[in-house]
């Protein structure tokens, strides 16, 4: 009986200390270049040990997917209880673009760390592809959108994404307007009407702000 309440507590325990160190590595990422910051650093921030970190993660490559899917599963669990009854791929891509954009707004350290765990993380991009590249395919099966090269269309809405968000942090896009330009462009882009575009980039603004 003893060993077996020993586990119970430990395991909370483990759970928590795992928690400490990737929260520590996200305000680090936040400031710093996830490149450049070491353990030690990490170890430091999270006010454990180095030999501690080990116990956890077997190397900063490992610490930086676990920080990436932490990251990204955040957003996506917004995006599934924000999306249960859009079947739209376009409507679905919009509203996860805009998702990204407001959560820039809202926390920018988070933003600050998605982009510099982006950089050098390639899990982070696979996650980031994902879902889009199911509801890109949709949109265009159902011929909402007409394009040429999937992977290129992939890469310019992960690449306005990824830039829309600096203009947010870096002060470029004070004015909300600048996120619902920046989802309508790309939907023109992916061959959208250019009104069509501008009233799916507002409802999925609407709906991204509205909770």
């Amino acid at each position: 009986m003893a060993i077996a309440k020993r586990r119970k507590v430990l395991l909370p325990k483990r759970e928590r200390t795992r928690a400490q160190i990737m929260n520590a590595a996200l305000r680090l990422f936040a400031v710093k270049d996830a490149g450049e910051t070491s353990i030690a650093e990490v170890s430091a921030e999270a006010e454990i040990a180095n030999g501690t970190f080990y116990n956890y993660f077997k190397t900063k490559e490992e610490l930086l997917e676990a920080s990436a899917l932490a990251l990204a599963a955040s957003l996506v669990a917004e995006a599934v209880r924000l999306m249960p009854d859009i079947t739209d791929g376009a409507e679905r891509m919009a509203l996860g673009g805009m998702l990204f954009l407001k959560r820039a707004r809202n926390d920018a350290d988070w933003a600050w760390a998605l982009i510099r765990i982006a950089a050098v993380a390639p899990r982070m991009s696979e996650l980031l592809r994902a879902q889009p590249l199911k509801d890109m395919q949709k949109a265009i099966k159902a011929g909402k959108f007409s394009i040429d090269s999937e992977e290129s269309a992939l890469g310019l809405y992960i690449g306005a994404l990824h830039y829309g968000i600096r203009n947010i942090l870096e002060g470029r896009a004070k004015n909300k307007s600048h996120d619902v330009e920046m989802i309508a462009f790309v939907l023109k882009a992916f061959g959208v009407s250019a009104t069509t575009a501008k009233n799916i980039s507002q409802r999925a603004f609407d709906r991204a702000w509205k909770e």
